[in-house]
């Protein structure tokens, strides 16, 4: 057969769809995203289509034509497929995922019986070309390839119109612009299998393919990939020199350089765009780091100063705190009932206050690293009960029950640090009395294994799951500015934090089982044999420690 420029599209197009699945191939080996393995096998399937075809037009026998013209049904048959199985990825169709078993399924079966006379036979030979003649099973895969095709069409257009975000829109968009081109274009290639001679226009529509989708992929991040330009355009480069080399055809050679320069231009021109971009990242990066120090330097200031306020705080706190309790509590001053009451409040709140000024500083060192443990050996049933007792009128207050339920009789002595084990006690009842009204609080403490577990239950207003992600965070309070339950709004929102991490620092756990409107319990676990844990100090990225005041 005489050999004509015409003869070359369909070669030209494989080169760069087959660019194209190489790169996307390369991209999931790397990122195993489904997504990429779909394309870069339709691709794979498209390049059998156009290569196929090309083979077929420069055979020189019928029997060499038949065979390639075979060979193209051997990809074609699972483009239907493939394009319904990358809509179904791309628009994130769980529901319509097991009906490609099937599809698959009869992908294979037209692969057999594409090399069967029941499906093509005979040829046809026209002006541009020649073509097998369509026999019954070609028939029926042609309908089976519109009807697939379509409900592909169907799902970009429907993931379009959802209402989903910009970037998605204009993915979706030219997804549909570019498989449409393909199908529409590439449609006519059958025509011949049908007695209708066509000229070779429908295999440019791999090439136009590749130009939407690489649009796609570059100005709209389909395939969220950086630097993809360079790769994708050598990965072409790369293929076109190879086929040069293996063709002795003067029109090949001249058609073969006229599409190297244009690639090689554009690739050019991405290096060109890639390296002023990695300029501009260089001078944020640079820019970042400075910020970076600044920032560093500020969190310098703002602990020292947090800590040095807080140690300031305290001395007056402190002086005043004694005066008021001297006064009102011990009646040093004789003040009578109505003095005291006046009084009472103003050492509610400096007390308020200096508990606040504790858990800041509290808050500081842990952030530091360092809060100090100092172990001592103790009887935890004798704390808890001690404590148990000194709360037990605060309860009754707000109409609660408050009892200490020990589940075994007896408990070991354990090594710790008695102060701020019953800070924790002490907190996780507070928490338990504010969120609970005319209801129960039970403390109960239960040896498991090699750890000594105590919790403390209510029957109080209890919370949703949102809450409990975030309770044992710095300044999360629960419900905080819910105007129905204006008790919740008091507190820094430091207790769960601090306490959480004075039993980190003991070597036990902390965690809560809470149901909204039925409740909550805080546990927390204690090792029967203390071991000191080690706190690494703060530093900061400029490589100094942090100094405590």
């Amino acid at each position: 057969m005489h050999i004509t420029l015409s003869s070359y599209i369909p070669l030209f197009s494989a080169a760069f769809v087959l660019s194209l699945g190489i790169f996307t191939f390369s991209r999931y080996l790397r990122t195993k995203r489904e997504l990429e393995l779909v394309l870069s096998l339709f691709c794979g399937s498209v390049t059998v289509w156009l290569f196929g075809t090309f083979m077929m037009f420069i055979s020189t026998t019928d029997a060499q034509a038949i065979f390639w013209d075979r060979f193209v049904y051997s990809g074609v048959v699972f483009v239907p497929t493939l394009m319904h199985h990358f809509s179904v990825v791309f628009a994130d169709l769980k529901g319509q995922r097991k009906y490609l078993k099937i599809g698959y399924a009869l992908s294979l079966i037209f692969l057999i019986l594409s090399w069967t006379n029941l499906f093509v036979s005979d040829l046809y030979r026209y002006e541009w070309g020649n073509h097998t003649k369509a026999q019954l099973f070609h028939h029926i895969f042609i309908v089976l390839f519109f009807a697939y095709t379509s409900v592909f069409f169907v799902n970009i257009w429907k993931f379009y119109k959802s209402g989903i975000d910009e970037k998605l829109k204009n993915q979706a968009r030219y997804v549909f612009a570019a498989f449409f081109t393909l199908i529409v274009l590439g449609a006519p290639a059958y025509l011949p299998a049908y007695g209708i001679s066509v000229p070779p226009f429908p295999f440019i529509s791999g090439l136009l393919f590749i130009v939407i989708l690489s649009y796609a992929i570059l100005r709209h991040k389909l395939l969220d990939v950086k630097a993809a330009g360079a790769i994708f355009l050598t990965f072409i480069l790369i293929i076109i020199l190879v086929a040069n080399l293996f063709s002795s055809s003067l029109l090949f050679k001249i058609l073969a350089l006229a599409i190297m320069l244009i690639v090689g231009y554009f690739l050019l021109n991405t290096i060109q765009k890639e390296a002023e971009h990695a300029e501009r990242n260089e001078k944020l990066a640079d820019k970042l780091e400075k910020d970076k120090k600044e920032l560093v330097e500020l969190d310098r200031m703002k602990d020292e100063f947090l800590q040095m306020a807080t140690h300031e705080l305290n001395t007056p706190i402190t002086a005043i705190q004694g005066r008021l309790d001297m006064a009102v509590r011990e009646n040093m001053c004789k003040l009578n009932d109505e003095q005291k009451a006046y009084f009472q409040p103003i050492l509610n709140e400096v007390m308020r206050l200096a508990h606040l000024s504790k858990d800041v500083l509290n808050v500081a060192r842990i952030d530091q690293h360092r809060l100090t443990i100092n172990p001592t050996e103790t009887d935890i049933d004798a704390l808890i009960s001690q404590i148990v007792t000194s709360l037990d009128i605060k309860a009754k207050e707000r109409g609660n029950s408050l009892a200490y339920i020990k589940m075994n009789k007896m408990l070991p002595k354990l090594t710790l640090d008695q102060s701020k084990i019953g800070e924790v006690i002490t907190n996780l009842i507070n928490n338990a009395n504010k969120f609970t009204e005319n209801g129960k609080i039970a403390v109960t403490s239960k040896l498991k294994d090699d750890v000594v577990v105590i919790s403390v239950a209510d029957t109080g207003i209890g919370m949703d799951k949102e809450d409990q992600k975030h309770l044992f965070e710095k300044f999360y309070q629960a419900g905080r500015f819910d105007s129905n339950n204006p008790q919740e709004q008091q507190g820094s929102g430091l207790g769960l934090y601090i306490s959480q991490n004075i039993i980190k620092l003991h070597g036990g756990e902390m965690w809560l089982a809470s149901e909204k409107g039925k409740g909550s319990t805080f546990y927390f676990s204690l090792p029967q044999e203390y071991k000191e844990i080690k706190q690494s100090t703060r530093i900061h990225s400029d490589g100094t420690n942090l100094r405590v005041l």
